[in-house]
């Protein structure tokens, strides 16, 4: 790799994305069109504005008989292969909606199912996550029997709060549809009392959601939640108000493919990834207007879904929840641009931070002390939240909070050396995070480190990249965890760096991969992740060459 080379190659990075950077300073992502969420949209719609959002639907319907994959399945998006989760989701959606045009779609998507092992495999929550919305969607198509799928528990809603926030991120769906269900199945005496009971809690917990998102009834910015979200309400018959937002809301975000992504996008997210890239670049001077929408973009009251305090942040500027990886970020690129603790606004972000660590050391995303799923620890939030409070808060390794992580990671560091991580598929994510953080503790000869390092270097790929097929984000996550440990002049570094540059594409951003994890095993790609993770690599291989 010639320094030329890099220099070109970054030159043209930085210059695509100042060219996509909005007026207010922000980057909006793009994630890809989705069966799972196209189909909700679709029969969302059809339940709460059939005539109004008939060509919607007819729409949703097409882009679904065009995106079906050649085995008869769907996958997380147009194209990717074809899972349990997604294809009883579009068949059902198809037949119910439209069996006549997509009679075909219909036929070959049963095919499919029956290949993974017919309805025996979609009840199955094992093999299928999403196995109560797929019945349910067969089922109004006429090809299951609706007394047989299980009743999710609305009794949530009478837990006490604080054992009912550690639920967090699923609690809009399972209420919502717990209310459909009790409006709609049969049920004795004791069960009707408990739902008549449950009801107005759940209407209250929507309505609060309502008044910390917004207006704009987008339920965490969410195509595939705000539609879960009408579905159950309208067919409970329930609050027409926020139905009526919850339309307005699938109707402004369709896309001209006739589709809509599982989520809207993540431009708080995506901006903090790109920042940091145009930091390691040196391209600060530019980033004040940036800077500034960031400052805006922290929320500044308690959220009372998750039980945090204010001064988080979330994926996006007005409906993300706030989040420990998204607060970390945002205070990592204000820290960079020279604002540490005496700042006020990086104070209470500080603050968030401290609040939200784990009694184990960890970090979760959106809640403490949470086991379940993605409200489990994580290694790449607590590698993020370390680095923040290194940087913006002036800790060190004999500081209480860190202290507590780097305990933390000793215990669950995987015998090979490698992470985990819920959030990212894989584990060069979690790994390459991990040795970045004990980098900058000045920890890259520590035990965690070594073991880290050696992870990554015995699973790059032959073409020099890493991750199935070698994706710009694991080289990127992998050549991050190795600078920051000091291998700048590993030969391993070089050949990630070459992959990263000869991977580019003609635009000057990468490709980006099926990466990223929604909930239930559902998967997306984030085109400015990619880039943005990219840019870091390449900035601080060049910066360590100077």
């Amino acid at each position: 790799m010639t320094e030329l080379a890099l220099d070109t190659s970054l030159a043209r990075a930085v210059d695509a994305l100042f060219a996509l950077r909005r007026e207010d300073g922000s980057w909006q992502d793009t994630l890809p069109s989705a069966a799972v969420s196209t189909a909700s949209a679709m029969v969302a719609l059809h339940f709460a504005d059939p005539d109004r959002s008939a060509g919607l639907i007819s729409a949703g319907a097409r882009w679904l008989r065009e995106t079906q994959n050649p085995d008869g399945g769907w996958g997380d998006a147009a194209g990717a292969p074809s899972t349990l989760n997604v294809t009883p989701y579009a068949v059902g959606a198809l037949q119910f909606l439209a069996p006549e045009a997509s009679a075909e779609n219909v036929r070959r998507g049963l095919e499919r199912i029956e290949r993974f092992g017919g309805m025996a495999a979609v009840g199955d929550r094992q093999q299928c996550k999403l196995f109560v919305m797929c019945e349910q969607f067969l089922a109004w198509a006429g090809l299951h029997d609706e007394n047989k799928i299980m009743r999710l528990p609305m009794q949530v809603i009478l837990m006490p709060r604080w054992l009912r926030q550690k639920v967090s991120f699923t609690v809009p769906f399972i209420l919502s549809w717990g209310l459909m269900q009790a409006n709609t199945r049969p049920a004795g005496r004791i069960r009707r009392a408990i739902n008549r009971l449950c009801e107005p809690r759940i209407l209250s917990y929507l309505d609060d959601l309502h008044e910390f998102e917004g207006p704009g009834g987008g339920y965490q910015e969410s195509p595939f939640m705000v539609a879960l979200v009408c579905i159950g309400l309208a067919r409970a018959d329930v609050r027409p108000d926020i139905v009526r937002r919850c339309v307005d809301y699938l109707r402004a975000t369709v896309r001209p493919d006739g589709a809509w992504p599982v989520n809207r996008d993540l431009e708080l997210s995506a901006t903090t990834f790109v920042t940091h890239g145009m930091q390691d670049a040196g391209e600060g001077d530019r980033l004040a207007p940036t800077l500034d929408w960031i400052r805006r973009c922290q929320r500044d009251v308690a959220f009372p879904a998750t039980g945090c305090p204010p001064g988080g942040w979330g994926w996006s500027l007005r409906c993300g929840w706030p989040d420990t990886d998204d607060t970390a970020d945002a205070l990592i690129a204000l820290a960079r641009a020279g604002h540490d603790r005496t700042d006020g606004q990086v104070r209470r972000g500080l603050d968030w931070l401290r609040a939200m660590q784990n009694r184990n050391g960890s970090w979760s995303c959106f809640t403490t002390d949470n086991p379940i799923d993605l409200d489990a620890a994580c290694s790449v939030m607590s590698a993020h939240a370390v680095t923040a409070l290194r940087e913006a808060g002036g800790l060190t390794v004999t500081d209480e909070p860190i202290a507590k992580a780097l305990r933390w990671f000793a215990r669950t560091q995987r015998p090979d050396g490698a992470f985990t991580c819920p959030w990212y598929r894989g584990l060069t994510a979690g790994t390459g995070a991990v040795l970045d953080a004990l980098g900058g503790l000045g920890l890259a000869d520590s035990a965690v480190a070594h073991r880290c390092s050696e992870w990554l270097l015995a699973n790059q790929n032959a073409d020099g990249g890493w991750g199935p097929g070698s994706t710009a984000e694991d080289t990127a996550w992998a050549l991050i965890g190795l600078l920051g440990a000091g291998a700048h002049g590993h030969p391993a570094v070089s050949r990630g760096v070459e992959w990263l540059t000869r991977n580019q594409r003609p635009d000057g951003l990468w490709e980006p991969d099926l990466l990223g994890v929604y909930f239930l095993d559902l998967m997306y790609s984030c085109d400015l992740l990619a880039t943005g993770y990219a840019v870091q690599a390449l900035a601080r291989f060049g910066a360590g060459h100077e």
